[in-house]
C-alpha cells in the first residue's frame, strides 16, 4: 500500500469512527485529527510541534507530505501549527484546543449554531472582531485560542447548507 493511499484510508476511518461517536462530526477539523494523519508516527509529530513557521511555510510542508490533503484541510492544519508551535509537547499528549474544539465549548450556549455560526462568512479580522464586544469580553479564552478560532472560522465558514444535518438547521 502506498503511503498516499494509507494516509487516506488512516483520515476515512478517523471520519467513521468520529461520525459515530460524535453529533458536529459533519463540521470540518479543527486541526488535531489532521496533524495525526498528516504526522503519524511519534517522531514526525514531535518535530511538527517542535517547528516555529509561518501558516504559508505549513501549506507547503503538509502539502509534501500529504499532497491528497484538500485545500481546506490543509489550511487548517497550517493555521493551527502556525499558532500553537514550536511546542514542547504534554506529556499527556494532550494538543491546545483547535478551531471547531473552541467553536463547541464556546459558542454553543449562547449562540444558534446553524445561524449563529456555521452559515456565517467573515476573514480572520471579522472573526476576531467578535471578541470586541461587551457580551464577548466575559468569555474565558486565551490570546492563542482567539487565533486559532478566527483562522479555523475564516477558512472553514460559512458550510454549505447540504452538509449541515437537517436536524440542526435553523
Amino acid at each position: 500500500m502506498t503511503r498516499a493511499a494509507a494516509l487516506l484510508l488512516a483520515i476515512l476511518c478517523a471520519v467513521g469512527v468520529r461520525a459515530q461517536n460524535d453529533p458536529f462530526a459533519f463540521m470540518p477539523d479543527g486541526g488535531r485529527g489532521i496533524l495525526g494523519t498528516v504526522f503519524a508516527d511519534a517522531e514526525a509529530r514531535a518535530w511538527a510541534l517542535g517547528q516555529d513557521m509561518t501558516a504559508e511555510a505549513w501549506q507547503g510542508e503538509i502539502a509534501t507530505r500529504a499532497p491528497e490533503l484538500g485545500d481546506k484541510p490543509r489550511a487548517t492544519l497550517a493555521a493551527y501549527l502556525s499558532v500553537i508551535g514550536p511546542l514542547a509537547e504534554d506529556p499527556s499528549g494532550e494538543l491546545p484546543p483547535d478551531g471547531r474544539d473552541i467553536a463547541l465549548a464556546q459558542c454553543l450556549s449562547c449562540h444558534s449554531l446553524f445561524t449563529g455560526y456555521l452559515m456565517q462568512r467573515r476573514d480572520r479580522a471579522g472573526w476576531l472582531s467578535t471578541f470586541a464586544s461587551p457580551f464577548q469580553r466575559v468569555i474565558e479564552i486565551t490570546p492563542e485560542e482567539r487565533e486559532i478560532f478566527a483562522d479555523y472560522s475564516a477558512i472553514n465558514m460559512p458550510m454549505r447548507l447540504e452538509d449541515v444535518p437537517p436536524e440542526l438547521r435553523f
